[in-house]
């Protein structure tokens, strides 16, 4: 199966070079711009279903792409464990004020007050993806995503960083990344969070933050296909 990640369209904060984190600014024109314009990149390539960040900016490229490549809205699923990292009190600082790639870092897992930590983010978007890949594994996957949650689902069907060779993944808005599940590593496939999640519903919920059992995964899909 394959998988296409994109990234949100432009908005004003990304313009002032802002970190956004959990606020929630829409796209600006140039940003609407972007997103009809990665439909060319992505005709042809058999889109069965988004999955979107559930901010105004993921939602909003989501039903832009939805529209050209012909797809109703219904066939976009918002995915709630899919919301960018929170940055806390940095958020709406200046981005050049701050050293985001020690910030981003799977190594210095650096903290800011009232936000998550890159483990804290990745205990939930991969837990949850490998949940994602398992129920849709037949279904040709487009992610719209917002930066951060971008570099985690780089990590999720490449791999975790290796110490010493951690590097920088630079995108631009409504960049486009095309990845095979077959490829995912196995101790991706294995992973589980290493703290409790402190948004995971009781038992896991219809959005799972957790690795589900097989049991459960045949179960959802069953009620999907009988929908």
């Amino acid at each position: 199966m394959k998988a296409f990640v994109v990234l949100n369209g432009q908005t004003d904060l990304d313009v002032q070079g802002i970190i956004i984190g959990a606020n929630d600014p829409p796209l600006n024109e140039a940003g609407k711009v972007q997103a009809g314009d990665v439909v060319k990149s992505l005709e042809g390539k058999g889109i069965d279903m988004i999955l979107s960040s559930p901010h105004l900016r993921t939602m909003e490229t989501s039903e832009i792409i939805a529209e050209g490549l012909g797809l109703d809205n219904a066939k976009i699923t918002k995915g709630m464990k899919l919301t960018e990292r929170r940055f806390g009190d940095i958020e709406g600082k200046p981005a050049s004020e701050v050293d985001m790639f020690a910030l981003s870092s799977w190594f210095h897992n650096a903290e800011t007050p009232g936000g998550e930590t890159v483990k804290d983010a990745v205990n939930r978007i991969i837990a949850y993806m490998n949940n994602m890949v398992k129920i849709f594994r037949t279904k040709t996957m487009l992610l719209v995503v917002p930066e951060h949650v971008s570099k985690i689902l780089f990590w999720f069907f490449k791999g975790l960083p290796e110490h010493g060779k951690e590097a920088s993944i630079e995108a631009g808005n409504c960049a486009m990344f095309e990845f095979d599940t077959d490829d995912i590593p196995q101790s991706i496939k294995d992973y589980q969070p290493v703290v409790a999640l402190p948004d995971a519903p009781a038992g896991g919920g219809d959005d799972p933050g957790r690795l589900l059992s097989q049991s459960e995964i045949d179960a959802l899909i069953l009620k999907l296909t009988s929908e």
